[in-house]
């Protein structure tokens, strides 16, 4: 069983998997002088830097394929595709915890107060 969260996609016939690993972001910081989130960050700010696509692309699949090779796969999805799939994995290596009540937060006000209720006055209407 792999625990390696990516993003499996399809381009040029065969089906990869695009994962931001730590070795794919010291890779990526070794190629491009930046840390893999500036370089993502940056990516979804201003898109259009062909670059930092490959680099990016490149380390998520490994490091093993020339550039050729990974402009070729940036063609076969599509510049876009390839943006939208950096974001994907991105997400899938960082996901954000869903945000969990404290312990010591009190119940919401429409909960029902713990205990057998001694102690509870109720307003008895009269006749």
């Amino acid at each position: 069983m792999s625990t390696v969260r990516g993003i499996p996609f399809e381009a040029a016939g065969t089906v990869r998997t695009l994962a931001f690993t730590t070795a794919a972001m010291v890779r990526y910081q070794r190629a491009a002088g930046e840390t893999l989130i500036a370089g993502v960050l940056a990516v979804e700010r201003d898109g259009f830097d062909a670059e930092r696509v490959g680099r990016l692309v490149n380390a998520g699949l490994g490091g093993k394929l020339t550039e050729e090779e990974v402009f070729a796969l940036i063609d076969a999805v599509g510049y876009t595709e390839a943006i939208r799939l950096i974001g994907r994995a991105f997400k899938e290596a960082f996901p954000v915890p869903e945000p969990k009540a404290a312990p010591d937060e009190a119940p919401a006000p429409e909960a029902e107060p713990a205990g057998n209720g001694a102690g509870r006055s109720e307003t008895i209407p009269t006749p």
